[in-house]
This record gives C-alpha cells, sequence and structure tokens, in this order.
C-alpha cells in the first residue's frame, strides 16, 4: 500500500482511538492491525469502535484510488498485546452499496465476525 493511502487511513483511525500498527493488500483483502485506546480492562474490543473503522474504510472505498476489498482487523490494546479480530467482507460491502444489505444486517455480520482472545 502506498503511504497516501497509508496516511489517509492511519488519520481517520486516530480520531477513533486507534493507532494504525500495520496495513497491508493481499489480492483482494486489506490486513489491518491497530491498537485500541478504548479497549477496556477486560480485553474487551468496543463495538461501535469496530463500526467507526468500518465506515472509515467505506469513506474511503467512495474514493476511486481506494477499491472495495474485504477487511481482516486484528485489535491489539496499547501494549501490542492481542485483543481479537474481526472481518468484513467484500460482498457485504457491495450488497449495502447496492441495498441488498440493511446497514442492521450488515452491523449484525459485522459484530458476529468479532473473536476475541481469551485472556
Amino acid at each position: 500500500m502506498d503511504e497516501d493511502r497509508e496516511f489517509a487511513l492511519e488519520s481517520r483511525l486516530t480520531n477513533h482511538g486507534c493507532y494504525l500498527r500495520e496495513v497491508a493488500v493481499d489480492d483482494d483483502t486489506y490486513f489491518v492491525t491497530y491498537q485500541s485506546a478504548a479497549a477496556d480492562a477486560n480485553g474487551e474490543i468496543p463495538h461501535q469502535q469496530v463500526g467507526d473503522v468500518v465506515n472509515d474504510f467505506r469513506k474511503l472505498f467512495d474514493r476511486r484510488d481506494w477499491p472495495v476489498r474485504s477487511v481482516e482487523a486484528t485489535v491489539t490494546d496499547l501494549d501490542d498485546d492481542p485483543l481479537g479480530s474481526w472481518r468484513a467482507e467484500k460482498s457485504w460491502f457491495v450488497a449495502l452499496a447496492d441495498g441488498d444489505l440493511t446497514e442492521v444486517e450488515f452491523s449484525r455480520r459485522l459484530i458476529d465476525s468479532l473473536e476475541t482472545v481469551e485472556r
């Protein structure tokens, strides 16, 4: 991923208390690792924050230089200890944009994909 795209993503994530550690593109997927300043002491990843990150990708997809791809995210705490992961499939983004998937259903799929690390 080029520096301009990485900077655009990093700037948006920082607004939500997320600190980009790594981003890569492989075929049809963005692989993202970020630190969550909002994760609680039990290591819970805030659902609202996941939604904010996904919405950042949706806004970037509206730009011509950001093709729609799946997103696979790994979330860590501020010490880089893994908290969990989530994913959003390319087909979900496409169906949502086409009106074939509601915001509620999209959010449900997203939250259902959330996996946390046992502490």
